[in-house]
């Protein structure tokens, strides 16, 4: 039985990196063929936000968070050792930013090393230190996972890695049953870390824009992030108390999305967004800005959601009072919301990564 090591910043944190994790690396486990640990440079919360089966284990490496730099070079036998230890026979780096420590803790033991990139390609080129990184990456990893083809075109073409990559989507997760129309209410909603990469700003405004001319309508918002402040300040502004409703972050995103009518994404760059995914699969309308990597896999323009030339907030919201006024067409989206979806299927890319990852 193979020991994969799935190699993370942070396994307790609430993120959409975590999430997915937590999904794979309990599939995998499921199927009983791996013996699955998780290993965090640090754990800040006693409890993982997001579930892990009972036999995945938990490790961290210390309580203080180090942050790139030098300050990693005294990891570098603290994770070796725990490889050894604990026979692990594939590691799978989280954040590219990890393979700056496992390449050099895993060398001259055969362990394979797999980066799995959840960001978009241009994000990763535009940081420094990110950018440096995954130049030195790409030349010494066996397996390189990006989330969508778009940017595994980009290592191909950019960096030369040819060989050993391949696109694994993030899976969409199995829902018992979707609620009928009756059991929702008037409900737009959005969830994610309430920062600045995922467009905040814009959410307020459009957010705003919506509600100001649809008063029967409410806005949830779900996650926690630096940039509260900004939709709570729009809140006292434009009166929306109660209207515009921010719950933080929150274990069960599904019994709001099951009560919820359209989904909206404002980001400014995502990966593949299993908001979106989640969205789909409790039958939302999605509308989504179109960014360079993620909604256009995933929304299909005109049929089951809509994307926005970004970051046109005028068109979002516009597009957002279409759909709250024209309860046809948003009913039609909503049961056309799994149409393509085939390709997210959880036991298929379970599949895949056995197929594609880890196998010999």
């Amino acid at each position: 039985m193979k020991k994969i090591c799935f190699f993370s910043g942070d396994i307790t944190r609430s993120g959409g990196t975590e999430r997915v994790a937590a999904m794979i690396a309990n599939g995998l486990q499921q199927t009983g063929r791996y013996e699955i640990v998780f290993l965090s440079l640090v754990e800040k919360n006693k409890d993982t936000f997001f579930p892990l089966d009972s036999a995945v284990s938990r490790y961290a490496l210390g309580k203080k968070w180090i942050s790139p730099g030098p300050g990693y070079l005294k990891l570098l036998p603290k994770i070796r050792r725990f490889i050894r230890q604990q026979n692990i026979d594939i590691i799978v780096d989280i954040d590219i930013v990890l393979d700056i420590l496992s390449i050099p803790a895993c060398r001259g033991m055969k362990v394979k090393i797999v980066s799995w990139d959840h960001f978009n390609f241009d994000f990763e080129m535009s940081v420094f230190y990110r950018r440096m990184i995954l130049k030195y990456s790409v030349k010494h990893t066996d397996v390189v996972i990006t989330l969508t083809k778009e940017n595994e075109e980009a290592y191909r073409r950019q960096l030369g890695r040819t060989e050993n990559i391949t696109t694994i989507y993030n899976p969409m997760e199995k829902i018992k049953e979707i609620p009928d129309d009756s059991g929702r209410e008037k409900y737009v909603i959005t969830a994610g870390r309430l920062v600045e990469e995922k467009g905040t700003d814009y959410l307020a405004v459009v957010a705003a824009k919506v509600l100001e001319k649809y008063p029967d309508w409410k806005w949830l918002v779900l996650g926690e992030g630096e940039m509260r402040h900004l939709l709570e300040e729009t809140i006292k502004e434009k009166h929306l108390e109660g209207r515009l409703v921010l719950t933080g972050n929150v274990q069960d995103v599904g019994a709001y999305l099951a009560k919820s009518q359209i989904f909206v994404l404002t980001s400014r760059r995502e990966g593949l967004p299993m908001c979106l995914l989640e969205a789909k699969a409790y039958g939302l309308a999605c509308i989504s800005f179109d960014i360079r990597t993620g909604p256009k896999e995933i929304i299909r323009d005109g049929r089951n959601g809509y994307l926005i030339p970004p970051f046109d907030c005028d068109r979002m919201a516009e597009k957002t009072g279409w759909l709250i006024e024209q309860e046809e067409v948003r009913n039609t989206f909503c049961h056309r919301a799994k149409e393509g979806t085939e390709e997210f299927e959880f036991a298929k890319i379970i599949e895949k990564w056995e197929r594609e990852v880890l196998t010999e």
